[in-house]
């Protein structure tokens, strides 16, 4: 176990936990990421103090990571989590100097985020839901993640009180707990009463809002197998229910809206995480281009 004055691991991961309010999802990715570091350097380096990890041993972990095909961008987040957990160290005063300030990202390939085709989505929309609870509850699910552009975390911590249906608003709660509104339309506001309505009627008690078969809290896995089932109407390699988070903003940049409003509306803390969805809006006009100027061949 990786430690300095008995400064465990697991200390910094009750600190995201508690003081940064990270989802379980980031802290389980962090917690993997120390342990699989720490494990490294005591069966190559013989160390378990922090305070004698130095950017060469990071480097070479790296390269190890590299070697053994994990890919750029995962290899990035590693990095990310240990440049993290040192400077958690290095704010209670029990590191002087990060190691990761002389380690780089490695250069990962931009990749154009997956998302469905309008006419798909519109026939995932339309299709015949099962005419039951649970038929509400999925086409609630896809709507919802569609027409608010929701991470995968916000939409099962949802409650009824987060909606406001008077001034067509809806209250999330993003990553360490940033609270953005989203606005929402009469369509989402029936979905949601109507389900909310027989949800009530079957006298459930968990407060959140969407339950599974059981009446209880819908977990991550069950929200993934659902979402799966209907995006396999559409062509897509990936489905998941972050594809409906950038189709959600594919198809509001692709209609023109603007980039910063799409920025507020997503959650994002930089723009650079926005940006992504600019190439689709390039690629739609190169599409009106060829098709509509004469000097396009």
């Amino acid at each position: 176990m990786l430690y300095i004055r008995y400064v465990k691991l697991d200390d910094f991961i009750s600190y995201l936990r508690t003081e940064r309010h990270y989802s379980e999802h980031t802290i389980t990715a962090y917690s993997i990421d120390l342990r699989q570091f720490a494990n490294y350097i005591k069966a190559i380096f013989d160390k378990e103090d922090a305070k004698d990890v130095n950017s060469a041993m990071i480097r070479d972990w790296i390269m190890q990571l590299s070697e053994d095909k994990v890919t750029n961008r995962s290899i990035n987040r590693k990095i990310s989590s240990l440049r993290s957990y040192f400077h958690f160290l290095i704010q209670r005063e029990d590191l002087e100097k990060n190691p990761l300030l002389k380690v780089l990202p490695v250069k990962s390939s931009k990749r154009n985020p997956v998302f469905v085709m309008k006419e798909d989505m519109e026939r995932i929309i339309n299709i015949t839901y099962e005419d039951s609870f649970f038929g509400k509850r999925d086409k609630l699910i896809i709507e919802l993640l569609y027409a608010t552009g929701m991470r995968k975390a916000e939409l099962l911590d949802l409650e009824e009180k987060n909606f406001n249906f008077s001034k067509q608003e809806l209250r999330v709660f993003g990553k360490r707990r940033k609270e953005r509104i989203i606005p929402i339309g009469k369509e989402i506001i029936d979905l949601v009463k109507d389900y909310s309505f027989h949800k009530n009627s079957l006298g459930i008690k968990e407060t959140k809002l969407l339950v599974n078969e059981k009446y209880n809290l819908l977990s991550r896995v069950q929200l993934d197998t659902i979402v799966k089932k209907y995006l396999s109407l559409a062509n897509i390699e990936k489905k998941s229910p972050h594809v409906l988070r950038h189709t959600f903003a594919t198809h509001l940049m692709n209609e023109g809206a603007d980039i910063m409003n799409v920025k507020e509306l997503l959650g994002h803390s930089s723009l650079d995480a926005t940006q992504i969805y600019t190439h689709n809006t390039i690629e739609k006009l190169k599409s009106v281009y060829k098709k509509t100027h004469p000097r396009s061949e």
